[in-house]
């Protein structure tokens, strides 16, 4: 692997961050945007977030990631995606799963508390689900190009299993806001949450807490590889759409992942370089979808609470865009 503003530019994800630092310029000032001010976290993250929610895996890129992926687009972002590279507030980008964890619980429409027990029964359902979507897929004859559309991400289900996100300084006013209230693909758009403190709480009958770390594409990749899961006929006209790339189309068995580790953590480098991309596996292809940066799936009971649940608005006085209420 290059450099890290290699691994920036490799990605639609990490190039339209990259952009939207710069202040949507690619002439060669733009880097300016980036370099010739004190880079705080809010500053990224508001570019970050920028980038997250242009994140569309069910249908064509927009006007701008297209644009961003020509070669000589790319050159010209590379002074940018230098400057972001270097800035002291990128350091969060590259780090383990935290042992202080946050559950997003949307207020509205209503999001469920977490579910801290039952995960493998959850995961056993979705299991069965997507292989009977996968074969009800597979039985109709449905041309590329048909305007089909349907489950688009590489996730389980986010109603059933638990996610998380670290708290993060400088994040929201006057608190430790959850990542995932900025960077959150699909967002429901509400302006209302409220934070659930997790941490894991015991280590297992007979092992420690497992985590699984996803710190780049190609970790992603072996993920895939090593517990694969068909989805070709189910994802495979969205996909199409969203990278241009037919393919015999894999994903995790997160049911046969939580045999081996208690959760999989996506680093947010992971995340701008790997995301929304046709990446090889063998001799077919996945395309991590529906992953938020930081966020880490919960695959088996060993989570429990860590404190008081925080209530959390929008505050468009605050950078990020989020206050915390009480």
């Amino acid at each position: 692997m290059g450099s890290f503003a290699d691994v920036l530019l490799s990605g639609p994800r990490g190039r339209r961050l990259c952009w939207c630092a710069a202040g949507g310029r690619l002439d060669p000032g733009a880097a300016d945007a980036v370099l010739h001010r004190d880079v705080e976290v809010s500053d990224l993250l508001v570019a970050f977030a920028d980038s997250v929610a242009c994140a569309m895996y069910w249908q064509e890129p927009d006007d701008v990631d297209l644009a961003l992926a020509a070669p000589e687009a790319v050159r010209e972002l590379r002074p940018a995606a230098e400057a972001v590279a270097a800035a002291s507030g990128t350091g969060w980008w590259f780090e383990p799963i935290g042992a202080d964890q946050r559950y997003v619980r949307w207020v509205d429409p209503v999001v469920p508390a977490p579910e801290l027990t039952g995960a493998a029964d959850r995961l056993a359902r979705w299991r069965a689900a997507t292989v009977e979507l996968e074969a009800a897929c597979r039985a109709r004859d449905v041309a590329l190009d048909a305007p089909v559309s349907g489950t688009w991400w590489s996730t389980p289900n986010r109603m059933e299993i638990v996610t998380t996100t670290r708290p993060l300084p400088g994040l929201g006013a006057a608190g430790l806001g959850a990542v995932g209230l900025v960077l959150d693909e699909d967002s429901l758009g509400v302006p209302e949450a409220i934070c659930h403190p997790l941490r894991p709480a015991r280590e297992s009958r007979d092992h420690e807490i497992r985590i699984h770390e996803i710190r780049g594409a190609a970790d992603w990749c072996a993920l895939v590889e090593r517990y694969p899961l068909e989805v070709t006929a189910s994802r495979r006209h969205d996909w199409w759409r969203a990278t241009g790339t037919d393919a015999r189309w894999l994903i995790p068995d997160y049911a046969a992942v939580a045999a081996d580790h208690d959760a999989v953590h996506l680093t947010a480098a992971a995340y701008l370089e790997a995301a929304g991309r046709a990446l090889p596996v063998g001799d077919a292809a996945t395309v991590l979808a529906g992953w938020n940066a930081d966020e880490t799936w919960w695959l088996t009971d060993v989570l429990g609470p860590a404190g008081a649940p925080e209530r959390w608005c929008e505050d468009e006085d605050d950078p990020v865009g989020w206050a915390h209420t009480s």
